[in-house]
């Protein structure tokens, strides 16, 4: 077969099933992804870097936590803090100016990005294991179900450590996490409320578990509990949760799934929900749109436990 027949076949076989497509590029981030060199690689005057690692309870996943201080003393009562999921991922949206405006807000937040011990930019099979509640429904082939474990890790190991280092106030606590890691807030949020005093879900994957989240949310209202929390729930108005991505299959939701979900939770005594839509914005671009807001929002003490 002539060299020039079989690169037109590759063309017209990648074209049918959507192979390059803007599309499919957005359903499927490159999983190969280094982080390359970021940040933490020079020295910053206005924030400070360390580095903590910890092992899974079954031994299976290594985590690197790294710190990011700010270098002016805390205010009374502690900095506030921010955990991000992604923690690799987050680090490659970061950079020296947005510190430096942290930096001279009233409340300069202490970021801890929650990563996997590899240069990868997002390690699937870890936050798929890590990120998702345990459900018989779980979707995909990767393993599923150790969100309870991890957010133990996070308590009993991480949040210590990270105490013990900085000066953190333990009522100013924000837990941040996109797509799986929305789902993981959310997760957490049900289950254990008071593991932190504001959260804020990216992009939620509602559609995991055929719903799973969904399902537990109304369990949790019918129960009528009080929660003293705050609630930011953030998705792009390009999709408004409409679809899990293309390559998952799953039953798809309502277009105002995720707006739903909020006026529900906000039904709940001592709940406070913000929901917001971010006009032409997706999926995929939803994760670096909602960092800076984030930390903004904390430095200028408008985080709940203020």
């Amino acid at each position: 077969m002539p060299s020039s027949y079989r690169r037109c076949l590759t063309l017209v076989i990648a074209l049918i099933i959507g192979v390059g497509s803007p599309m499919l590029a957005q359903a499927r981030p490159d999983l190969e992804r280094k982080i390359g060199t970021t940040l933490v690689d020079s020295k910053s005057p206005d924030y400070q870097f360390s580095d903590l690692r910890f092992t899974s309870a079954d031994g299976q996943r290594r985590y690197r936590v790294r710190i990011i201080k700010p270098r002016i003393a805390p205010p009374l009562g502690g900095y506030p803090v921010i955990y991000f999921l992604d923690g690799n991922a987050v680090l490659m949206e970061l950079n020296a100016q947005l510190l430096a405006q942290l930096a001279v807000q009233k409340q300069p937040p202490v970021l801890v990005l929650l990563s996997y011990d590899n240069d990868l930019r997002i390690d699937s099979r870890g936050r798929s294991y890590d990120y998702t509640p345990a459900s018989q429904q779980g979707s995909g082939k990767q393993p599923h179900g150790g969100a309870d474990a991890f957010l133990k890790l996070i308590e009993t190991q991480i949040k210590p450590a990270v105490a013990a280092q900085v000066t953190v106030n333990p009522q100013q606590q924000t837990l941040w996490g996109h797509s799986y890691g929305g789902l993981f807030v959310l997760h957490t949020l049900l289950t254990q409320p008071a593991t932190f005093q504001n959260y804020i879900a990216v992009e939620p994957s509602l559609w995991w578990g055929k719903g799973f989240i969904l399902q537990e949310a109304q369990r949790v209202m019918d129960r009528h509990p009080s929660l003293s929390a705050h609630l930011q729930l953030w998705i792009g108005g390009a999709e408004k949760m409409r679809e899990a991505p293309p390559i998952i299959r799953q039953s798809q939701l309502p277009a105002d799934a995720a707006h739903g979900l909020a006026t529900r939770l906000a039904t709940l005594d001592g709940l406070k929900v913000d929901y917001r839509e971010w006009p032409g914005l997706d999926h995929g671009t939803m994760f670096g749109a909602a960092i800076p807001p984030a930390l903004e929002g904390i430095a200028k003490g408008e985080a709940a436990g203020k």
